[in-house]
């Protein structure tokens, strides 16, 4: 009896292959570096010192349309002591198939955002640096740097979160194309790519992203807020 149960275990996952998502991050066509100067179209120059943020709700997408979800939260931080090219972001175990579609969502799930962070462990909790300090939940997406003001540096941060901001990716719908997601046997690695400049461009009326003006430096909320999260819709797709 526990031959045939190994047997037929072993028959349930003989086609399963390693997936594998690897993320890049780029200003425009250039790899982000945290050392370098760049300038945005409103004419600032500034650097980055950290992106920051939850990777949840993975998901292949079938040739019928149905879903295959994919577990695990993630927390992913980026900066001056890590690289930004080709970084392994998630691994799972699926079954070797073509695949339609690739969905994820950069944030917390609601059932998970509205617990105490106190009681909660890695990569949730007080220690993940991602804790609203003022407001229930957590920091979904966090990009952080200084912008040069009058010869000397100035910090700005942007902090995107709460329910109604998690962001959710379809990489079918975002590049307006269907794909394909070969996953043989001997498993497959599908690289995605990041524009972080992409958050900075012009909002809905068409005004700049511009540091100079105090109400671009810290970013929680309101209307350059809602630009923001809009911009980084766009910024994901496939490489």
């Amino acid at each position: 009896m526990k031959q045939l149960i190994s047997l037929l275990l072993l028959g349930c996952t003989a086609h399963a292959a390693p997936l594998s998502l690897q993320l890049t991050l780029n200003v425009g066509k250039e790899p982000l570096e945290f050392t370098k100067t760049y300038q945005n179209a409103a004419g600032n120059e500034y650097t980055f010192d950290q992106v920051k943020f939850y990777l949840s709700e993975v998901a292949l997408v079938k040739a019928d349309g149905s879903e295959l979800p994919l577990d695990g939260l993630r927390l992913l931080d980026f900066n001056r002591s890590t690289g930004t090219q080709n970084i392994e972001i998630f691994r799972a175990e699926v079954p070797a198939d073509t695949y339609k579609g690739l969905r994820f969502s950069i944030g917390v799930p609601r059932a998970l955002n509205h617990t105490d962070p106190t009681l909660q462990d890695a990569p949730l909790g007080v220690d993940s640096g991602m804790a609203w300090a003022w407001n229930p939940g957590y920091v979904f997406f966090k990009l952080e740097g200084k912008f040069l003001k009058g010869g000397a540096q100035q910090p700005f941060s942007l902090h995107l979160g709460t329910d109604p901001y998690k962001l959710q990716y379809n990489l079918a719908d975002v590049q307006m194309q269907k794909i394909q997601l070969n996953v043989p046997e001997a498993g497959s690695v599908v690289k995605l790519k990041l524009d972080v400049s992409q958050v900075f461009k012009a909002g809905l009326n068409g005004e700049q992203y511009d540091f100079s003006q105090a109400r671009y430096q810290m970013v929680h909320s309101g209307p350059v807020f809602g630009a923001a999260y809009l911009n980084l819709l766009g910024a994901i797709t496939l490489e």
